[in-house]
């Protein structure tokens, strides 16, 4: 399982003093996270970037989803981040991808207190062909606790985080339970 993000990027964004530092930011949160390919939009050809990311031209998610999957075989999800929210913590998009493992036909978005942000995860299938949703039409909320799925933020202000219950029906499938035969 593989899943690309994209940051999305506007020209106001670009032009902005804290622009750098907030790309800089979400390049690494993603990577932390772990995304991989990590596509910033509207910056094809910019050498500036974060060797951990590349440039893409396209603003548009399928297009994206699409040169992902060229670039990383077995590219299942895309996952797209705004700049505008360069605070998400690495946590937020590591739960993300744990819970498109547990429902990979799912689109979901991170939420913060029962809201939802503007932080998504689409099945590639769902990206590729333009689906904001899944085919039952609703997009699942992940609590991830994070304060900045929501938020605008350029990472420097100290938002509210705090760590979603643990899943306790999970199992690290390394991980043997007492009593359990191989």
């Amino acid at each position: 399982m593989t899943v690309a993000a994209l940051i999305l990027t506007d020209p106001r964004s670009a032009e902005a003093p804290s622009a750098s530092l907030a790309l800089t930011r979400l390049i690494e949160a993603a990577w932390s996270g772990g995304a991989q390919p990590i596509l910033v939009s509207g910056r094809a050809g910019d050498e500036s970037l974060a060797p951990l990311a590349r440039g893409t031209a396209t603003t548009d998610a399928a297009a994206a989803a699409r040169e992902a999957a060229e670039l990383v075989a077995g590219t299942t999800a895309l996952l797209i981040l705004p700049v505008t929210h360069a605070g998400i913590d690495p946590e937020t998009i590591t739960a993300l991808i744990a819970a498109h493992g547990r429902t990979p036909d799912r689109a979901l978005a991170a939420a913060w207190n029962g809201v939802a942000g503007p932080v998504l995860l689409q099945p590639i299938q769902h990206a590729v062909s333009g689906a904001a949703h899944d085919a039952s039409g609703e997009v699942l909320l992940i609590e991830c606790g994070d304060e900045a799925a929501v938020t605008v933020s350029d990472g420097r202000a100290r938002l509210t985080y705090e760590a979603p219950p643990a899943d306790t029906e999970a199992v690290d499938p390394w991980e043997r339970r007492g009593g359990e035969e191989d």
